[in-house]
């Protein structure tokens, strides 16, 4: 272990300037499709900010000191959400990470584009009639930002094709990146963690499909971090993007020495501590990037975008002996792989100097992940691609709620597969596989829309109390919505 790690420190500070620092980028890119039809002329590039999305692997929808967390404190996201726009009332696309991520980079409901579980091995995908990874002809946030003249990069955990035994996916460079570096869940240049789920790594060292090397899982997100101020440093003359995906709160957790010192009791069992420790350190390495980039003089005009991909764990290892699975939902039902709110509910930050009204804690707008793209489209002056579910969320940035937009539906499952989606280990998790929210109205059935549950949740956030059976008007009106909307959805193909 310790020569991975020896080959690591030099992989970083020679190695990967080579693979970020490309003069000609494409080369590490698989053949892209063919470019979409040029944009309508975007604003000027003095009225267009940097673009920032730190996107966090599952963490819950309580964990930050500034939602409640008394366990720990999370000054670094705290002040980002203080001093710019805190949404209360955001959601995920799906309650799973690849399926989540489809749905931040598309605009789309990820089911409508083959996304309703997460991406694993070519038996798993068919079984349960996930797609192998993401169509590179959909329109993307990073293609729109690239045809509008942004310098593009996606450094972290991709997870929307590549690794297991799929070494034929698209590198993450075919959907409008420049660059890319990513781990064990993509192809193209990327890390592969020596400590951690070596076995994944290790297939997906078999794979080849891009230049690797070795790391241990607790350096990973200052490697992340590093990168991204190396990657800005080399393209300040005009306006950049970087996808910021972190994977350090997935378990199993790696914290340091000391963030575990800081928070070691805080937790309710040693799981729970390595848990907040793992918090607490993506917390303070963020800062520090934050800093750097403020220094660099680019936080002026920058626009951070902070949120998680789904709720945290429910793994049934971490109730063994009357323990809860770390990570909190603040109340909420459900976990990671439920339709409750606590596995798709989250905090979403937005900060933009100058441009983002400072304290506003929004508790009223409702925000999904297909928002992210048209929100990006308006804030650059670019055109919302046809077929996008999302709407523009930008008014939140200036105090403004959204009080009305269309309906969000969900679906993690697709019927007729012979094998489910995975589920929450305490059966009071256990969603039914779609939902649709209308208003103040939630409404989840199973496959073939049987057994609807409804809750209102202006009244009942906690999911505690189903009013199907009392409602029976707007009930059959959610449930009609769903129907339809369930049979536009691709359909299973044993194929």
């Amino acid at each position: 272990m310790a020569r991975h790690a020896r080959a690591a420190r030099w992989a970083s500070t020679t190695m990967l300037a080579a693979i970020m620092g490309m003069t000609a980028p494409t080369a590490f890119a698989r053949p892209a499709p063919a470019p979409p039809p040029a944009p309508a002329a975007p604003a000027p590039d003095a009225q267009r900010p940097n673009i920032l999305f730190v996107l966090i692997d599952d963490m819950g929808y309580g964990d930050l000191s500034i939602m409640g967390n008394d366990k720990i404190q999370t000054p670094n996201l705290d002040k980002l959400a203080r001093e710019g726009v805190l949404m209360t009332q955001f959601y995920d696309a799906a309650p799973i990470c690849s399926s989540s991520r489809a749905g931040f980079m598309t605009g789309r409901f990820p089911a409508e584009v083959g996304f309703i579980n997460y991406v694993s091995d070519r038996a798993f995908n068919a079984s349960t009639g996930q797609a192998d990874w993401l169509d590179p002809k959909l329109p993307t946030v990073a293609r729109l930002l690239k045809n509008a003249g942004y310098s593009t990069a996606h450094i972290g955990k991709w997870h929307l094709g590549g690794g297991r035994d799929i070494g034929d996916a698209p590198w993450p460079t075919a959907y409008g990146f420049d660059q890319s570096f990513t781990t064990f869940e993509g192809l193209g240049p990327r890390v592969l963690v020596a400590d951690q789920e070596r076995d994944l790594a290790e297939q997906s060292d078999k794979l080849g499909e891009g230049a690797r090397f070795w790391e241990i899982k607790t350096n990973l997100t200052q490697l992340y971090c590093n990168m991204t101020v190396d990657y800005v440093a080399q393209h300040a003359d005009k306006p950049w993007f970087v996808n910021l995906w972190f994977n350090d709160v997935h378990d199993p957790w790696a914290p340091d020495d000391d963030s575990l010192s800081e928070v070691m009791g805080h937790g309710s069992d040693s799981d729970d501590d390595r848990y907040l420790a793992t918090i607490v350190k993506m917390d303070h390495t963020l800062g520090k990037l934050f800093d750097r980039l403020d220094q660099m003089g680019e936080m002026d005009n920058t626009l951070v975008i902070v949120t998680s991909d789904n709720g945290p764990s429910s793994m049934q290892r971490y109730y063994e002996k009357g323990h809860t699975a770390p990570g909190s939902t603040e109340h909420l039902r459900g976990r990671k792989w439920s339709l409750y709110e606590g596995g798709i509910r989250q905090p979403m930050i937005f900060y933009w100097k100058g441009h983002t009204k400072a304290g506003t804690r929004d508790e009223q707008t409702v925000g999904e992940g297909v928002d992210l793209l048209p929100t990006i489209a308006s804030v650059i002056g670019a055109k919302v691609p046809a077929g996008v579910d999302g709407i523009d969320l930008s008014p939140v940035f200036a105090g403004q709620a959204i009080t009305d937009r269309p309906d969000l539906y969900w679906a993690y499952g697709k019927e007729g597969a012979p094998k489910k989606t995975p589920q929450p280990a305490m059966e009071h998790d256990r969603a039914p596989p779609f939902a649709v929210r209308e208003g103040d109205w939630k409404l989840l059935a199973g496959f073939g829309a049987a057994d609807p549950e409804l809750f209102n949740l202006a009244a009942d956030p906690t999911e505690s109390t189903d009013v199907a059976a009392s409602q029976p008007a707007v009930r059959d009106r959610l449930l009609g919505k769903l129907k339809a909307w369930m049979a536009t959805l691709p359909k299973y193909n044993a194929q």
